[in-house]
This record gives structure tokens, sequence and C-alpha cells, in this order.
């Protein structure tokens, strides 16, 4: 037997002459394609997270965006429809990664300060369903989307393993959102407008008011990642999309979003040292508000903006301190508990115990985050949540001052902002109550403390040593 039938005959070769793979080789290669697997998913999920229902020969969602229904008269039998319900892409993503933290422990979720805060959270949302009194309407919008979108969390945080996969993510929750803007903008420039409030602008968040806090999120972390010193592909899209958003912000005619921005700009700036960028921002906000008059009912607008200085007397703000004062009497009732998580369950206790002045209309939401969770989850879970936010600021200004990488500080500097105007928006709407606006939160969150090293680490891998 010769030296070379000896080598292809030994059991560390294969029959071709090449080397064997070895057992632990294998099981790395499959540990990959399943984690590229679930990065595709999530992917998935984020595209139809931005641009909403994609249906065929459907059209029984009426405040779906219409702009993706598409109809042929040729093909009448055949009707489906993709992304309509996010529950539905959210769930089975998570039971892929479960599945996959029993044997990657690559994808197990790293122990953050984020942890305790949102399991106390969430373990308060699951007591106040327990003792609901409208415990039906608390599962159904309620206690199942608070629970899906701190998985959700969970799940994107530990499949963006690296800054590749988080500029993907960002990339492709911009692009969404970019596509359903201009398909808002082509929508308004028809004049087809969302139904529930003529003349404001129809994008795949349903109402202008949830869709202005998503814009509060994503415009200051767009400026920030445009203007920072990132990928040049990654400035280029973030820049030319945030226009697109900040157009569509100003035709949401969402006032309390409005002052969010105006807000959130101010923090960027001052966070950032960029007193010519504070001019910019300004130039550029009244540049497109008159675009925005002269694009859409100038009447409106108007009415809109001179209703801020006329709050008093606005019916709708009237309504809302009816709405306010009847929340605040729920949270009394029942301070510890709460009624359960959901916007139904505000509506059930306000028609049931709490209706004591008549507006005309019956109340989908409390009209503002942080009594819609006092009434869901009691004083104890909004103590929580306040943690969670302090976490969530404390991590972003270690990155904004010390990131590992410019990318982090000006992900960190531009979330900062989006998360201040964002929570001021909260005082006077309640964007939670749209699970999409909920998964954009989550998102966010998670690429902040997504990686092997977290976006707040103060010192680069390569300096180690």
């Amino acid at each position: 037997m010769t030296i070379a039938q000896t080598r292809i005959d030994s059991p560390e070769r294969m029959p071709d002459g090449r080397d064997r793979p070895e057992e632990g080789s294998r099981s790395r290669d499959w540990r990959g394609k399943y984690r590229a697997l679930l990065g595709i998913f999530l992917l998935l999920v984020i595209i139809f997270v931005g641009v909403g229902q994609v249906s065929l020969n459907r059209n029984d969602i009426s405040l779906e965006q219409p702009l993706f229904r598409f109809s042929l008269p040729s093909l009448p039998g055949i009707s489906f429809s993709v992304g309509g319900k996010l529950e539905n892409l959210v769930l089975p993503l998570l039971v892929l990664w479960i599945l996959g933290v029993a044997w990657d422990r690559s994808l197990r979720p790293r122990k953050t300060p984020f942890f305790p805060p949102l399991l106390i959270f969430l373990g308060f949302a699951v007591l106040a369903y327990i003792f609901s009194p409208f415990r039906s309407a608390s599962w159904s919008n309620g206690l199942r989307e608070l629970l899906l979108g701190g998985g959700f969390f969970l799940a994107a945080g530990a499949i963006l393993s690296s800054p590749t996969r988080q500029r993907t993510a960002l990339s492709v929750l911009y692009i969404s959102v970019g596509v359903s803007a201009l398909a808002g903008l082509y929508l308004f420039s028809c004049r087809i407008y969302f139904p529930d409030t003529p003349q404001r602008i129809w994008l795949s968040f349903m109402h202008p008011n949830t869709t202005g806090s998503v814009l509060l999120l994503l415009i200051p972390l767009g400026i920030s990642l445009a203007i920072g010193k990132n990928h040049i592909r990654l400035r280029i899209l973030t820049g030319v999309v945030t226009v697109f958003l900040s157009l569509a912000m100003v035709l949401t005619f969402s006032r309390t979003a409005w002052l969010g921005l105006l807000l959130a700009l101010g923090v960027l700036v001052m966070h950032c040292r960029l007193r010519f960028y504070l001019l910019g921002g300004f130039a550029l906000m009244a540049a497109i508000l008159v675009l925005g008059i002269n694009f859409g009912p100038q009447s409106y607008l108007q009415n809109r903006v001179k209703s801020i200085s006329a709050f008093t007397s606005d019916p709708n703000i009237l309504k809302r301190l009816v709405y306010w004062s009847s929340a605040s009497r729920m949270i009394q009732n029942r301070p510890l508990l709460g009624y359960g998580p959901g916007a139904r369950v505000f509506q059930a206790a306000y028609e049931k115990d709490f209706n004591l002045v008549e507006t005309g209309e019956a109340p989908v939401h409390a009209h503002s985050m942080y009594l819609a969770l006092g009434i869901g989850v009691g004083i104890p879970g909004l103590l929580a949540f306040f943690w969670l936010i302090a976490v969530s600021f404390n991590m972003l200004r270690s990155a904004a001052a010390r990131g590992s990488s410019a990318f982090r500080r000006f992900y960190g500097r531009g979330l900062t902002a989006g998360l201040a105007g964002f929570l001021i928006g909260g005082l006077a709407d309640n964007p939670f109550f749209s699970f999409r606006v909920m998964l954009v939160f989550w998102l966010l969150l998670a690429v902040a403390t997504a990686g092997k090293t977290r976006l707040f680490d103060l010192v680069k891998a390569t300096e180690v040593g």
C-alpha cells in the first residue's frame, strides 16, 4: 500500500482526499446557518413593521395604508395578506429563537442593566392581568403585546450580535418606514387622508399621532447617524430618509409630536455640542413648514399651529382633560395592581364607572402613556417602567460619551434625543396603543444592548492588552 493510498483511506480524510470535517466544525456550521435564518426572519419582521400590510385582492382592514393593497381582476379567486398582524410574525420568531437558545449559547441574552426593570415590569403586568376585572380585554391587546414586545427585545438583542447586523437592521428599518412615508406623501398629494382625521397624512402606523411618535424616535437618530463619522452608505441612507420623515412629521399635524421634535433637536444639539446644527435644524424645520403650508390645506395647518397657543379652549384638549381626570381616578381606585394592561381595559372601565362628563365620543385610550401604564399595571409597574427608562438613558449617555466606535457614539446621542422627545410626547399621547410603535421602541433599545461588546463599553476590543 502506497503512502497516497494510506492518506486517502485514513479515517481523518474523505475518499476524494479532502480533510474529514470534525464534529465541532459541523456543529458550528449549523449554528451559523441557524443564526443567519433568525437574522433573515428578524429583517422580515422589521420590513412589515415599517411598511405594514401588503395585500392582494383584500381590502378588509380599513385603517391599513391603502397604497399596499393590490387588486387583480384577472385573479379574483386569489386573496392573501402578508404582514397584517405583527403578532403572527413575532411569535414564530420568538419560538425559533427559544429553540436556538437551547443549543447555541451565543443566542442567549446577555445580562445587562435592562434585565431587572424589564422583568419586574413584565411581572407586574402579569399580576395585573391575573387580578384584572376585564381579563379578556386585557389579554387581547394588552398583556400579549407586552410579552411579545419584551421577548422581541431579548431576541433582537441576541440576534444582532455584530455591528454589521445592527447597521443592517437599522438600514432596513429606515428603508421600510421611508417607503411608508413616501406612500403617505403620495396619498396626501392625491387628497387621500387618514379616514378618522381628515387632512392628515396616512402611514402604516395608523393614526397620525402614533406616526408622530415613531418619527420622534427616528428623525433625531437619523440626523445623528447622518452627521456622524459612520459608514458612508449608512450616512447617506439615514440622511435621505430623514428628509422624507421630517416632511411626513409636519403633515401628521400632531402638535405633541411637533413640540417633542423641537425638544429632541435641542437635546441632540446640546448633546453633540454643535451649535451650527441647531440653526440648521431650525432652518430645515422652517423650510418644511413652508412646504407643508403650500403642499397641504393651508387653513388646516394654520389652525393647528394657532391651537398650540390657545390650548385652553381647544375642544380636543378639553376632552383629554376629561379623560385624564377619569384616568387619575382609576389609578386611585386600584393603585397597586391596576385594571390590567391594554387600551380596551381603559375603555371598558371608563364606560362602566368613570364616564362622568359626556364628550360625545367613546375614548379609545387614555391619551397619555403614563396614565395608561398606571391604569394597566399599577403604580409599582409604572415605577418599574421609569426604572427601565432611567437605565436606558444612563446606557445611552455612556455610549455617547465613551462608545467604542463612531457608530456607537452617534447612535447613543441620536437615540438619547429621540427617546427624550418620545417621552415628552407620551405626556399627551399613548404611543404604546400601537403594537408597531412598541416594536420600533424595543428594536432601537435592543440595538443599544446588542453584540458581544455592549454599546456602552468604554474601551475598544482592539485596545485590550
